[in-house]
């Protein structure tokens, strides 16, 4: 019996690792543009870590910098209304709506915020690791923790069901941050690169790279001396609108935010 038992489990345990370690190599990614046809000029910033459109509305959650946490509402001609204002309470990461509920991550705080669609709070769901960028794909959140993985989650009850490994090529990569899911395609920031992935949502591997540069075009030399006073106003925030079909990206304490298109070169 117990020989019997030690076989089963080493034979799992050479499952699991054979299938981590012949998982097959991610095709080179493709290069990707992004094509600016709008901006917006809000009269108000923040440190940005979560960026969504809902209702025609763009919706942000900050970090607590600057103005502290806050979850914001920015209107199609810039205007800023601050819905919650947690101050220095915790420091504030991605959002996403699902069956009419606004879901809020913190970083480190371990505390994932839901609101009604009259933003106000209704219960508070303990995530046990650290929060960074979320999305959903109609039946599950996905958020990132900074690491290699992006996690599928239950919206109940925060309860982690899976999670895949964001590769490129044969190697892992991590920081990965702000993120939008689009038809089985996951966007997302690289944390203080100028880097925004398209990501297979099945097998983590990254399918095509932007580098945002060609936004510094679009930005005064006012602005950009203002966004590189600090190392911390990186680029961060990515939205998309079905409606439109138009993507929106900004960075933290940007002043402006782009929208446009990704292509495939």
């Amino acid at each position: 019996m117990v020989s019997s038992v030690r076989a089963s489990l080493i034979a799992a345990f050479l499952l699991v690792a054979g299938n981590a370690l012949g998982a097959p190599v991610c095709p080179t990614p493709k290069v990707m543009t992004f094509q600016v046809e709008g901006e917006i000029h809000r009269d108000v910033t923040g440190f940005t870590e979560g960026l969504e459109v809902h209702d025609g509305d763009f919706f942000e959650s900050t970090g607590a910098l600057g103005g502290g946490t806050r979850l914001m509402r920015i209107a199609p001609e810039g205007h800023v209304t601050v819905l919650n204002d947690a101050g220095q309470k915790y420091f504030g990461e991605g959002i996403t709506f699902l069956n009419n509920r606004l879901y809020q991550l913190s970083w480190q705080d371990h505390k994932v915020f839901v609101y009604d669609q009259d933003f106000k709070l209704l219960r508070t769901m303990r995530n046990p690791r650290d929060g960074w960028g979320m999305t959903n794909d109609g039946h599950d959140l996905i958020f990132g923790d900074g690491s290699t993985q992006i996690y599928y989650v239950e919206p109940d009850n925060f309860t982690i069901k899976s999670a895949i490994t964001v590769r490129r090529g044969a190697d892992s990569v991590s920081n990965i941050n702000e993120l939008e899911y689009i038809d089985g395609k996951i966007y997302a920031n690289i944390w203080m690169t100028r880097s925004i992935v398209r990501i297979d949502a099945k097998t983590g591997c990254i399918e095509a790279e932007a580098d945002m540069t060609p936004l510094w075009s679009h930005i005064t030399e006012a602005e950009q001396a203002y966004i590189a006073s600090d190392d911390d106003y990186v680029l961060n925030g990515i939205a998309y609108d079905p409606a439109t079909r138009l993507f929106t990206v900004t960075g933290k304490e940007w002043p402006m935010l782009f929208s446009g298109r990704f292509a495939d070169r």
